[in-house]
Protein backbone atom coordinates (compact mmCIF):
# COMPACT_ATOMS: atom_id res chain seq x y z
CA UNK A 1 0.00 0.00 0.00
CA UNK A 2 1.49 3.32 -1.09
CA UNK A 3 1.90 6.29 1.29
CA UNK A 4 -0.64 8.23 -0.77
CA UNK A 5 -3.33 5.56 -0.22
CA UNK A 6 -2.51 5.35 3.49
CA UNK A 7 -2.74 9.12 3.88
CA UNK A 8 -6.01 9.15 1.94
CA UNK A 9 -7.49 6.39 4.17
CA UNK A 10 -6.40 8.18 7.34
CA UNK A 11 -7.89 11.41 6.07
CA UNK A 12 -11.15 9.68 5.21
CA UNK A 13 -11.37 8.12 8.68
CA UNK A 14 -10.59 11.45 10.32
CA UNK A 15 -13.30 13.14 8.26
CA UNK A 16 -15.78 10.37 9.16
CA UNK A 17 -15.06 10.68 12.88
CA UNK A 18 -15.31 14.46 12.63
CA UNK A 19 -18.75 14.26 10.96
CA UNK A 20 -19.96 11.73 13.56
CA UNK A 21 -18.71 13.99 16.35
CA UNK A 22 -20.41 17.04 14.83
CA UNK A 23 -23.74 15.18 14.62
CA UNK A 24 -23.84 12.89 17.65
CA UNK A 25 -21.98 14.81 20.38
CA UNK A 26 -24.48 17.69 20.37
CA UNK A 27 -27.29 15.13 20.17
CA UNK A 28 -25.95 13.25 23.23
CA UNK A 29 -25.50 16.52 25.13
CA UNK A 30 -29.03 17.58 24.20
CA UNK A 31 -30.56 14.28 25.34
CA UNK A 32 -28.65 14.44 28.63
CA UNK A 33 -29.78 18.04 29.18
CA UNK A 34 -33.44 17.22 28.49
CA UNK A 35 -33.40 14.19 30.80
CA UNK A 36 -31.78 16.16 33.61
CA UNK A 37 -34.16 19.07 33.08
CA UNK A 38 -37.17 16.74 33.39
CA UNK A 39 -35.70 15.36 36.62
CA UNK A 40 -35.14 18.89 37.91
CA UNK A 41 -38.71 20.12 37.28
CA UNK A 42 -40.16 16.93 38.80
CA UNK A 43 -37.93 17.20 41.85
CA UNK A 44 -39.02 20.82 42.24
CA UNK A 45 -42.67 19.78 41.95
CA UNK A 46 -42.30 17.04 44.56
CA UNK A 47 -40.45 19.39 46.94
CA UNK A 48 -43.39 21.81 46.83
CA UNK A 49 -45.98 19.19 47.77
CA UNK A 50 -47.13 18.50 51.34
CA UNK A 51 -48.18 15.06 52.56
CA UNK A 52 -50.02 13.73 55.60
CA UNK A 53 -50.91 10.37 57.13
CA UNK A 54 -54.50 9.78 58.24
CA UNK A 55 -55.34 7.03 60.74
CA UNK A 56 -58.82 5.51 60.48
CA UNK A 57 -60.44 3.96 63.55
CA UNK A 58 -63.30 1.62 62.73
CA UNK A 59 -66.50 1.25 64.80
CA UNK A 60 -67.01 -2.15 66.39
CA UNK A 61 -70.43 -2.53 64.77
CA UNK A 62 -69.29 -1.79 61.22
CA UNK A 63 -71.64 -3.63 58.86
CA UNK A 64 -70.65 -2.06 55.56
CA UNK A 65 -69.55 -4.35 52.75
CA UNK A 66 -66.51 -3.66 50.54
CA UNK A 67 -68.93 -1.92 48.15
CA UNK A 68 -68.63 1.13 50.43
CA UNK A 69 -64.85 1.12 50.11
CA UNK A 70 -65.13 0.79 46.32
CA UNK A 71 -67.16 4.01 46.31
CA UNK A 72 -64.44 5.73 48.36
CA UNK A 73 -61.67 4.44 46.11
CA UNK A 74 -63.41 5.66 42.96
CA UNK A 75 -62.93 9.20 44.32
CA UNK A 76 -59.15 8.59 44.39
CA UNK A 77 -59.09 8.24 40.62
CA UNK A 78 -57.31 11.51 39.95
CA UNK A 79 -56.26 11.27 36.32
CA UNK A 80 -53.97 13.44 34.26
CA UNK A 81 -51.85 13.27 31.13
CA UNK A 82 -48.27 13.13 32.40
CA UNK A 83 -46.96 13.27 28.85
CA UNK A 84 -48.37 16.76 28.11
CA UNK A 85 -45.55 19.18 27.21
CA UNK A 86 -46.30 21.66 29.99
CA UNK A 87 -46.42 19.00 32.70
CA UNK A 88 -43.43 17.12 31.38
CA UNK A 89 -41.03 20.00 30.79
CA UNK A 90 -42.29 23.02 32.75
CA UNK A 91 -44.40 22.23 35.83
CA UNK A 92 -43.12 18.68 36.44
CA UNK A 93 -46.64 17.74 37.57
CA UNK A 94 -47.54 14.04 37.74
CA UNK A 95 -50.66 12.08 38.51
CA UNK A 96 -51.28 12.10 42.26
CA UNK A 97 -50.94 8.84 44.11
CA UNK A 98 -52.08 7.55 47.48
CA UNK A 99 -50.92 4.86 49.86
CA UNK A 100 -53.47 2.57 51.52
CA UNK A 101 -51.84 0.98 54.54
CA UNK A 102 -52.55 -1.58 57.22
CA UNK A 103 -49.96 -2.50 59.80
CA UNK A 104 -49.35 -4.36 63.01
CA UNK A 105 -47.35 -2.56 65.67
CA UNK A 106 -46.53 -5.34 68.14
CA UNK A 107 -49.93 -6.91 67.49
CA UNK A 108 -51.99 -3.68 67.44
CA UNK A 109 -53.66 -3.41 64.01
CA UNK A 110 -54.05 0.02 62.40
CA UNK A 111 -55.45 1.38 59.11
CA UNK A 112 -53.84 4.41 57.46
CA UNK A 113 -54.10 6.46 54.27
CA UNK A 114 -51.13 8.56 53.10
CA UNK A 115 -52.06 11.43 50.82
CA UNK A 116 -51.24 14.90 49.62
CA UNK A 117 -52.57 17.49 52.05
CA UNK A 118 -54.85 18.99 49.39
CA UNK A 119 -56.80 15.70 49.15
CA UNK A 120 -57.41 15.45 52.91
CA UNK A 121 -60.90 16.96 52.78
CA UNK A 122 -61.89 14.83 49.77
CA UNK A 123 -60.84 11.62 51.52
CA UNK A 124 -62.50 12.54 54.80
CA UNK A 125 -65.77 13.45 53.07
CA UNK A 126 -65.80 10.20 51.11
CA UNK A 127 -65.00 8.08 54.17
CA UNK A 128 -67.57 9.78 56.41
CA UNK A 129 -70.24 9.49 53.70
CA UNK A 130 -69.82 5.71 53.64
CA UNK A 131 -68.73 5.11 57.26
CA UNK A 132 -70.41 7.82 59.38
CA UNK A 133 -69.18 6.40 62.68
CA UNK A 134 -65.49 6.08 61.91
CA UNK A 135 -62.88 8.34 63.46
CA UNK A 136 -60.18 9.96 61.29
CA UNK A 137 -57.06 11.45 62.85
CA UNK A 138 -54.13 13.25 61.25
CA UNK A 139 -51.12 11.62 62.90
CA UNK A 140 -49.02 14.73 62.27
CA UNK A 141 -45.32 14.11 62.82
CA UNK A 142 -46.05 10.73 64.47
CA UNK A 143 -45.87 8.73 61.25
CA UNK A 144 -45.46 5.12 62.35
CA UNK A 145 -42.76 4.52 59.74
CA UNK A 146 -40.49 6.88 61.69
CA UNK A 147 -41.20 5.22 65.03
CA UNK A 148 -38.47 2.68 64.26
CA UNK A 149 -34.92 3.47 63.15
CA UNK A 150 -33.07 1.54 60.50
CA UNK A 151 -30.83 -0.44 62.84
CA UNK A 152 -29.57 -3.71 61.28
CA UNK A 153 -27.42 -4.44 64.32
CA UNK A 154 -30.42 -4.83 66.61
CA UNK A 155 -33.28 -5.49 64.19
CA UNK A 156 -33.85 -8.07 61.48
CA UNK A 157 -35.67 -7.09 58.30
CA UNK A 158 -37.55 -9.03 55.65
CA UNK A 159 -39.44 -7.42 52.79
CA UNK A 160 -41.13 -8.15 49.51
CA UNK A 161 -43.28 -6.62 46.82
CA UNK A 162 -46.40 -8.35 45.50
CA UNK A 163 -47.90 -8.20 42.03
CA UNK A 164 -50.34 -10.09 39.87
CA UNK A 165 -48.81 -13.26 38.50
CA UNK A 166 -50.82 -13.12 35.29
CA UNK A 167 -51.82 -10.25 33.03
CA UNK A 168 -53.39 -7.34 34.93
CA UNK A 169 -56.77 -7.59 33.21
CA UNK A 170 -57.24 -11.10 34.63
CA UNK A 171 -58.98 -10.51 37.98
CA UNK A 172 -58.26 -11.97 41.38
CA UNK A 173 -61.05 -13.35 43.57
CA UNK A 174 -63.11 -10.36 44.67
CA UNK A 175 -65.74 -9.66 47.30
CA UNK A 176 -68.51 -10.42 44.80
CA UNK A 177 -67.34 -14.04 44.72
CA UNK A 178 -67.79 -14.09 48.50
CA UNK A 179 -71.26 -12.48 48.09
CA UNK A 180 -70.29 -9.60 50.37
CA UNK A 181 -72.06 -7.06 48.15
CA UNK A 182 -75.35 -8.41 49.57
CA UNK A 183 -74.42 -7.31 53.13
CA UNK A 184 -75.10 -10.73 54.71
CA UNK A 185 -75.37 -11.11 58.48
CA UNK A 186 -72.01 -11.53 60.19
CA UNK A 187 -72.56 -15.20 60.94
CA UNK A 188 -72.82 -15.86 57.20
CA UNK A 189 -69.96 -13.63 56.07
CA UNK A 190 -66.73 -15.00 54.66
CA UNK A 191 -64.56 -11.91 54.46
CA UNK A 192 -61.21 -12.60 52.72
CA UNK A 193 -59.48 -9.83 54.71
CA UNK A 194 -60.17 -11.59 58.03
CA UNK A 195 -57.17 -13.98 57.85
CA UNK A 196 -54.88 -10.96 57.41
CA UNK A 197 -56.46 -9.23 60.44
CA UNK A 198 -56.07 -12.33 62.60
CA UNK A 199 -52.47 -12.79 61.49
CA UNK A 200 -51.52 -9.17 62.14
CA UNK A 201 -53.17 -9.32 65.55
CA UNK A 202 -51.11 -12.37 66.50
CA UNK A 203 -47.74 -10.60 66.45
CA UNK A 204 -45.94 -10.17 69.75
CA UNK A 205 -43.71 -7.60 71.42
CA UNK A 206 -40.82 -6.47 69.28
CA UNK A 207 -42.53 -7.48 65.99
CA UNK A 208 -43.85 -5.14 63.29
CA UNK A 209 -45.47 -5.80 59.91
CA UNK A 210 -46.15 -2.94 57.49
CA UNK A 211 -48.27 -3.38 54.36
CA UNK A 212 -48.79 -0.59 51.84
CA UNK A 213 -50.67 -0.38 48.55
CA UNK A 214 -49.57 2.62 46.47
CA UNK A 215 -52.30 3.56 43.98
CA UNK A 216 -52.71 6.05 41.16
CA UNK A 217 -55.13 6.42 38.26
CA UNK A 218 -54.29 4.02 35.43
CA UNK A 219 -53.67 5.63 32.06
CA UNK A 220 -52.35 5.03 28.58
CA UNK A 221 -48.70 4.69 29.59
CA UNK A 222 -47.43 1.85 27.39
CA UNK A 223 -46.54 2.38 23.74
CA UNK A 224 -47.79 -0.42 21.47
CA UNK A 225 -45.67 -0.69 18.32
CA UNK A 226 -48.29 -2.74 16.51
CA UNK A 227 -50.99 -0.14 17.07
CA UNK A 228 -48.61 2.82 16.89
CA UNK A 229 -50.15 4.49 19.93
CA UNK A 230 -50.14 4.52 23.71
CA UNK A 231 -52.53 1.98 25.20
CA UNK A 232 -53.97 0.94 28.56
CA UNK A 233 -55.05 -2.39 30.01
CA UNK A 234 -58.23 -2.49 27.90
CA UNK A 235 -56.09 -2.95 24.79
CA UNK A 236 -54.35 -6.01 26.26
CA UNK A 237 -57.68 -7.37 27.51
CA UNK A 238 -59.24 -7.12 24.07
CA UNK A 239 -56.31 -8.99 22.52
CA UNK A 240 -56.73 -11.74 25.11
CA UNK A 241 -60.48 -11.91 24.56
CA UNK A 242 -59.91 -12.24 20.85
CA UNK A 243 -57.61 -15.23 21.42
CA UNK A 244 -60.06 -16.88 23.81
CA UNK A 245 -63.00 -16.61 21.41
CA UNK A 246 -61.08 -17.72 18.31
CA UNK A 247 -61.36 -21.45 18.91
CA UNK A 248 -61.73 -24.15 16.30
CA UNK A 249 -65.39 -24.84 15.59
CA UNK A 250 -66.64 -28.25 16.70
CA UNK A 251 -69.70 -28.05 14.49
CA UNK A 252 -70.26 -27.76 10.75
CA UNK A 253 -69.44 -24.12 9.94
CA UNK A 254 -72.01 -24.03 7.13
CA UNK A 255 -74.80 -25.24 9.36
CA UNK A 256 -73.68 -23.18 12.35
CA UNK A 257 -71.93 -20.05 11.08
CA UNK A 258 -70.11 -18.07 13.78
CA UNK A 259 -70.77 -20.62 16.53
CA UNK A 260 -67.85 -20.71 18.96
CA UNK A 261 -67.55 -23.41 21.56
CA UNK A 262 -65.76 -22.41 24.77
CA UNK A 263 -64.97 -24.59 27.71
CA UNK A 264 -66.55 -23.70 31.05
CA UNK A 265 -63.24 -22.25 32.28
CA UNK A 266 -62.80 -20.13 29.14
CA UNK A 267 -66.34 -18.82 29.40
CA UNK A 268 -65.67 -17.89 33.01
CA UNK A 269 -62.46 -16.10 32.00
CA UNK A 270 -64.20 -14.16 29.21
CA UNK A 271 -67.00 -13.03 31.54
CA UNK A 272 -64.53 -12.12 34.31
CA UNK A 273 -62.30 -10.07 31.99
CA UNK A 274 -65.21 -8.23 30.40
CA UNK A 275 -66.62 -7.36 33.82
CA UNK A 276 -63.26 -6.37 35.31
CA UNK A 277 -62.30 -3.84 32.63
CA UNK A 278 -65.59 -1.96 33.09
CA UNK A 279 -64.44 -0.97 36.60
CA UNK A 280 -62.26 2.02 37.50
CA UNK A 281 -58.61 0.95 36.98
CA UNK A 282 -55.68 1.80 39.26
CA UNK A 283 -51.95 1.20 38.97
CA UNK A 284 -50.99 -0.55 42.20
CA UNK A 285 -47.67 -1.28 43.87
CA UNK A 286 -47.87 -3.52 46.93
CA UNK A 287 -44.99 -3.64 49.40
CA UNK A 288 -44.60 -5.40 52.76
CA UNK A 289 -41.94 -5.21 55.47
CA UNK A 290 -41.43 -7.38 58.53
CA UNK A 291 -39.26 -5.81 61.25
CA UNK A 292 -38.38 -7.53 64.49
CA UNK A 293 -35.83 -7.36 67.24
CA UNK A 294 -33.28 -10.06 66.55
CA UNK A 295 -34.34 -12.07 69.58
CA UNK A 296 -38.02 -11.85 68.45
CA UNK A 297 -37.59 -12.57 64.74
CA UNK A 298 -39.64 -15.55 63.50
CA UNK A 299 -39.45 -17.07 60.01
CA UNK A 300 -43.04 -18.26 60.42
CA UNK A 301 -44.17 -14.62 60.27
CA UNK A 302 -42.93 -14.42 56.67
CA UNK A 303 -45.18 -17.35 55.80
CA UNK A 304 -48.05 -15.55 57.51
CA UNK A 305 -47.56 -12.48 55.32
CA UNK A 306 -47.52 -14.54 52.13
CA UNK A 307 -50.55 -16.58 53.19
CA UNK A 308 -52.51 -13.35 53.77
CA UNK A 309 -52.71 -12.92 49.99
CA UNK A 310 -53.59 -16.50 49.04
CA UNK A 311 -57.34 -16.23 49.60
CA UNK A 312 -57.54 -13.89 46.59
CA UNK A 313 -56.03 -16.39 44.15
CA UNK A 314 -58.12 -17.92 41.34
CA UNK A 315 -56.55 -20.92 39.61
CA UNK A 316 -57.71 -20.19 36.07
CA UNK A 317 -57.55 -16.38 36.35
CA UNK A 318 -55.00 -14.61 38.54
CA UNK A 319 -53.04 -14.80 41.76
CA UNK A 320 -50.43 -12.90 43.78
CA UNK A 321 -46.74 -13.57 43.65
CA UNK A 322 -43.95 -12.11 45.74
CA UNK A 323 -41.04 -10.47 43.93
CA UNK A 324 -37.74 -8.95 45.03
CA UNK A 325 -37.67 -10.68 48.41
CA UNK A 326 -35.16 -9.13 50.79
CA UNK A 327 -34.50 -12.37 52.64
CA UNK A 328 -31.29 -13.07 54.62
CA UNK A 329 -31.50 -16.71 53.50
CA UNK A 330 -31.50 -15.96 49.76
CA UNK A 331 -28.75 -17.56 47.72
CA UNK A 332 -27.44 -14.26 46.31
CA UNK A 333 -26.81 -12.90 49.82
CA UNK A 334 -25.27 -16.04 51.32
CA UNK A 335 -23.03 -17.28 48.55
CA UNK A 336 -21.57 -14.27 46.79
CA UNK A 337 -18.67 -12.01 47.68
CA UNK A 338 -19.98 -8.92 49.45
CA UNK A 339 -23.38 -10.55 49.95
CA UNK A 340 -23.81 -9.29 53.53
CA UNK A 341 -23.11 -5.70 52.45
CA UNK A 342 -25.55 -6.01 49.53
CA UNK A 343 -28.18 -7.38 51.92
CA UNK A 344 -27.91 -4.36 54.23
CA UNK A 345 -28.09 -2.00 51.25
CA UNK A 346 -31.23 -3.69 49.92
CA UNK A 347 -32.85 -3.64 53.36
CA UNK A 348 -32.17 0.10 53.66
CA UNK A 349 -33.48 0.70 50.15
CA UNK A 350 -36.76 -1.11 50.83
CA UNK A 351 -37.11 0.61 54.21
CA UNK A 352 -36.65 4.10 52.70
CA UNK A 353 -38.92 3.42 49.73
CA UNK A 354 -41.69 2.37 52.10
CA UNK A 355 -41.24 5.53 54.17
CA UNK A 356 -41.39 7.70 51.05
CA UNK A 357 -44.39 5.76 49.69
CA UNK A 358 -42.48 5.67 46.42
CA UNK A 359 -43.46 3.29 43.66
CA UNK A 360 -44.25 5.15 40.44
CA UNK A 361 -41.79 7.96 39.89
CA UNK A 362 -38.01 7.66 39.81
CA UNK A 363 -37.57 11.27 40.91
CA UNK A 364 -39.50 10.78 44.15
CA UNK A 365 -37.35 8.99 46.77
CA UNK A 366 -33.60 8.62 47.05
CA UNK A 367 -33.29 5.37 45.09
CA UNK A 368 -35.52 5.75 42.07
CA UNK A 369 -37.81 2.94 41.01
CA UNK A 370 -38.32 0.25 43.64
CA UNK A 371 -36.28 -2.64 42.31
CA UNK A 372 -37.67 -1.86 38.84
CA UNK A 373 -40.95 -3.60 39.67
CA UNK A 374 -43.72 -2.62 37.26
CA UNK A 375 -47.05 -1.91 38.95
CA UNK A 376 -50.02 -4.21 38.36
CA UNK A 377 -53.41 -2.82 37.38
CA UNK A 378 -56.30 -3.49 39.74
CA UNK A 379 -59.93 -2.53 39.28
CA UNK A 380 -61.62 -0.61 42.10
CA UNK A 381 -63.51 -3.80 42.95
CA UNK A 382 -60.28 -5.79 43.31
CA UNK A 383 -58.67 -3.01 45.32
CA UNK A 384 -61.66 -2.73 47.67
CA UNK A 385 -61.41 -6.48 48.26
CA UNK A 386 -57.83 -6.37 49.55
CA UNK A 387 -58.24 -3.05 51.40
CA UNK A 388 -61.48 -2.43 53.28
CA UNK A 389 -62.61 -2.12 56.87
CA UNK A 390 -63.69 -5.43 58.42
CA UNK A 391 -66.92 -5.81 60.34
CA UNK A 392 -67.62 -7.78 63.48
CA UNK A 393 -66.84 -10.98 61.60
CA UNK A 394 -63.22 -10.07 62.39
CA UNK A 395 -62.76 -10.82 66.08
CA UNK A 396 -59.21 -9.47 66.22
CA UNK A 397 -59.12 -7.94 69.72
CA UNK A 398 -56.18 -5.65 68.89
CA UNK A 399 -57.81 -4.01 65.85
CA UNK A 400 -57.78 -0.28 66.56
CA UNK A 401 -61.51 0.56 66.73
CA UNK A 402 -63.54 3.54 67.90
CA UNK A 403 -64.01 3.00 71.63
CA UNK A 404 -67.36 4.76 71.97
CA UNK A 405 -70.17 5.75 69.67
CA UNK A 406 -70.34 9.49 69.07
CA UNK A 407 -73.64 11.32 69.15
CA UNK A 408 -74.65 14.89 68.49
CA UNK A 409 -75.60 17.08 71.46
CA UNK A 410 -79.34 17.55 72.12
CA UNK A 411 -80.80 20.58 70.36
CA UNK A 412 -82.50 21.93 73.52
CA UNK A 413 -79.36 22.37 75.64
CA UNK A 414 -79.18 25.83 77.32
CA UNK A 415 -76.69 28.23 75.77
Amino acid sequence: MTPEIVNSSVGLLFTLFYVIAIIFVPYAIGVAFINNWKKYVKAKFFAGEKYIVLEIKIPKNNTKSPVAMEVVLNALYQGGKDYEFKKKYISGEVRPWFSLEVCSLEGAVHFYIWTKTKFKELIENQLYSQYPEIEINNVGDKDYTYSLPFDPENYEYWGSEFKKKGASHLPIKTYTTYKLQDNPDDEFKIDPITPMMEFLGSLGKGEYVWIQICVRAHGKDRYDKEKGAYVDWVHEAQKDLKKLTKRDLKFDEKANPGLFVLTKGEKQAVDAIEDNITKTPFDCGIRTIYIARKDKYRKSTIGGIKNSFKQYNVTNLNSFEGVNDINPDKFKYKNFLGGSKRLIEDKKKLFDLYRHRSFFYSDYAPYGYPFETAPSVFSAEELATIYHFPGEVSKTPTLNRVTAKKAEAPADLPI
